[in-house]
């Protein structure tokens, strides 16, 4: 585990399309000062207000991760703060024009390198630390999450299972480092279901899913490009449950703090993510 806070040596750009509302919007990151934490200015408002990437801040559906402060909302944050995990950045400062966060390729490698070139830099404070002491447990109908103790630093397991539709029982383990995320998970592209592209399309969203953002997986179990309808060609023979992993640690990420702990997730979504990352910010604070 990192045991000092970091933030990034300089300010970096970027610009793209929201994938939910396909909408453009551009990016500045900077460097933020020792106990600042992660927060974004929507520099597109009257007085540029600001959104703390925490989960006090959690706002709206389950279908992306969305934060909201009075009136200022960012949306679909969580590929971004999975980047920010992964490099051990507590303090940042995300201009963002526009209310989503553009999508790159649907994994979460754009950030990640753009955060790269930007370096990480150490400041002179100890980062939050969670170390998972007693069992913690959330649970919706077939999907759960615990959290257990564990002496290997963190470690998160996940089983993606659709029983018997769509995809075949995946499942995959792995112990955080920024090597073995950056090389087995950063990658996976976000994927969808085709029985929810008629929802989606009702409620105006996925105007930015492209052939190079998002797989589409369909009830026989066959994986297509979302617009072309030809096959998707995929970067590892189990990305979905890869991009699952991904999913869950920026969820998490949210609790602003580094975890200790061996993470087993089974069909959990973004709604059970950060209702584990609530709890732990819960916990973590009558400590």
């Amino acid at each position: 585990m990192h045991d000092t806070q970091k933030t990034i040596g300089r300010e970096i750009r970027y610009s793209g399309i929201g994938m939910f509302r396909g909408e453009s919007s551009s990016l500045c990151f900077k460097p933020a000062s020792l106990n600042s934490g992660m927060f974004f200015t929507r520099v597109d408002l009257p007085g540029c207000p600001k959104v703390a990437a925490h989960v006090k801040r959690l706002f709206g559906d389950n279908k992306h991760v969305c934060l909201k402060d009075a009136e200022a909302e960012v949306e679909s944050v969580e590929h971004l703060m999975a980047a920010l995990a992964v490099l051990g950045i507590d303090n940042l400062e995300v201009e963002i024009h526009g209310r989503e966060v553009p999508a790159g390729d649907g994994s979460a490698l754009l950030f990640l390198n753009l955060l790269g070139k930007a370096g990480v830099v150490e400041q002179k404070g100890e980062r939050k630390v969670f170390i998972v002491k007693t069992p913690i447990m959330v649970n919706s109908g077939q999907a759960s999450i615990k959290a257990l103790p564990s002496e290997k630093g963190l470690v998160l397991s996940y089983t993606l299972d659709f029983n018997g539709s769509f995809a075949k029982k995946q499942s995959c383990e792995i112990l955080f480092t920024e090597d073995s995320f950056r090389r087995e998970i950063m990658s996976a592209r976000t994927f969808g279901l085709s029985t929810y592209v008629e929802e989606f399309k009702k409620l105006g969203l996925g105007k930015g899913v492209t052939d190079d953002n998002s797989i589409l997986i369909h009830e026989n179990g066959e994986m297509t490009k979302p617009i072309s309808g030809k096959p998707a060609e995929l970067r590892f023979p189990d990305e979905l449950v890869r991009h699952k992993i991904l999913d869950l640690m920026g969820d998490l990420y949210l609790s602003n703090m580094a975890i200790q702990g061996h993470i087993v997730a089974h069909r959990s979504g973004h709604s059970l993510n950060v209702q584990m990352a609530e709890k732990i910010a819960t916990i973590a604070m009558h400590r």
